[in-house]
């Protein structure tokens, strides 16, 4: 949030703080009921895990998105969910990062991530003068976890406002997540319809074809 709205909240009383955790995890709780409501029980229960798993290293949206596909799970819904929580951890990290590094467990993992983005920004001294460009380009690149926390860390090195680290995790989510999502769903259908895969296989990916 800008300066502006949190001197707008304090004004009427309202604690920035509440404010800034509750908009995430709204986001999040509105997210989960959505697929809970959409989805079989099964299959819910594999998204929500490996939702979980694309929010913990060493898995990536290049992991999980296929896998969920092969699992049942429609190529634009996988897409899409990844894309969700790209969002909504880019909220969380944009409104609450200076409290983030406080939280246990989570904490020590953030400072790895830090560190680690730091160097690749150092690696690639290019990417400092696209700024905008520069986090869609680490969101939309399979990366280890979350590109919304990633691309949260690289915009506040960058020096950017938290706007525009949004947008660019949402331009970058939707390219990566969708591209890597579509393309793992032609790869599969032409596995399947060639019989490429071994029978045990393609009997719980392809449904028996």
């Amino acid at each position: 949030m800008t300066d502006i709205v949190k001197e707008n909240l304090v004004a009427r009383g309202i604690p920035y703080r509440a404010v800034a955790l509750l908009i995430p995890v709204l986001v999040a709780v509105i997210h989960i009921a959505v697929m809970a409501a959409t989805l079989p029980h099964t299959l819910f229960l594999t998204m929500i895990g490996l939702m979980v798993a694309y929010l913990l290293p060493p898995a990536g949206k290049e992991t999980v998105i296929p896998i969920g596909i092969a699992l049942g799970i429609p190529w634009w819904y996988m897409a899409l969910s990844i894309v969700l929580i790209d969002i909504e951890t880019g909220l969380f990290m944009a409104l609450n990062f200076d409290v983030a590094y406080r939280i246990p467990l989570f904490g020590p993992l953030l400072s790895d991530l830090t560190k680690k983005t730091q160097q690749f920004i150092a690696d690639h001294h290019w990417l400092t003068g696209l700024w905008f460009f520069a986090i869609v380009l680490m969101v939309m690149v399979p990366v280890l976890g979350s590109g919304g926390i990633r691309g949260s860390i690289a915009g506040k090195l960058l020096g950017m406002n938290n706007l525009l680290v949004f947008l660019a995790i949402l331009a970058g989510a939707l390219i990566g997540c969708f591209g890597i999502a579509l393309g793992s769903d032609a790869i599969l259908t032409y596995l399947c319809t060639n019989g490429t895969l071994p029978a045990e296989i393609s009997t719980r990916v392809c449904g028996g074809a």
